[in-house]
Parts: structure tokens; sequence; C-alpha cells
């Protein structure tokens, strides 16, 4: 079972080595083509990165409704609390 901060701070490290830019940018509410600049490339390889590490999928619907570090959390948390029939558990704010 991944913890929510866990998952944020796995999304956070991936999309700040995958755009070169430093952590503190990536934001749950930064948008992924404006504010990190990613292109739809960028995209598929975080989206590869993160199917692999939570086996999970990015199917096309969801991808199209991307747009934040907000929406990559909450697919991610979607998937895997129906996987693991459970929700993701909290443990406090995000850093």
């Amino acid at each position: 079972m991944v913890l929510q901060d866990d998952l944020y701070r796995d999304v956070r490290a991936i999309l700040a080595s995958r755009c070169g830019i430093d952590e503190t940018r990536v934001t749950e509410e930064a948008d992924l083509y404006e504010q990190l600049e990613m292109d739809s490339l960028d995209f598929l390889g975080v989206a590869l990165l993160l199917q692999n590490r939570y086996a999970v999928l990015f199917d096309n619907e969801s991808v199209a409704t991307i747009r934040t570090v907000r929406d990559i959390l909450t697919f991610l948390e979607e998937q895997l609390a129906a996987r693991d029939g459970a929700s993701v558990p909290e443990t406090g704010e995000r850093a």
C-alpha cells in the first residue's frame, strides 16, 4: 500500500528529474504543460515510469484529462485504491 505523502514525493521527484527543474517548482497545482513546460513526449515518459513503478495503466481517456500534478496524484490514488481494494491512507499535509 502506498501512502499519499510517499506518492507525492515520488511523483514530484520523477517530474523534476524529467523536466530538469528543481523539485520546489513541482507543486500540486502546477500545470504540466504551462508551468513545468512538459510536452506530450515528456508526459508519456512520466506515464511509463509511473505505470512500471505502480503497476497501473494510463488509458487514453485518463491521459487526455491530466493537466496538473494533482491530476496525476488523483489518478494514481484512484487506480491504486481500485487495485488494492482500499483507499490510499492519508498521513497529513503534503510537503
